[in-house]
């Protein structure tokens, strides 16, 4: 990142829907973060879909959403 520090990024995360409410999308970004802290990271970042309603819903509660906006080239 522009910190020149690292840093940790996700590419969204992934629980079966049969698991979702139970704690595992929790538990995995406490995983990484826990990882994050022990090597130092500055912090752990991930995106997902702006209609992604149901996952944002914890993501908000686990975390601040960024100001970033997403931009790609297909190539």
């Amino acid at each position: 990142p522009l910190s020149a520090t690292p840093a940790g990024f996700l590419d969204d995360l992934f629980v079966s829907p049969e698991a979702r409410g139970g704690g595992y999308a929790d538990a995995l970004i406490e995983a990484v973060a826990a990882i994050g802290r022990e090597r130092g990271w500055s912090w752990l970042r991930w995106f997902t879909a702006e209609d992604n309603y149901r996952a944002r819903a914890m993501y908000d509660r686990v975390a601040t959403l960024s100001p970033w906006k997403t931009y790609q080239v297909d190539l």
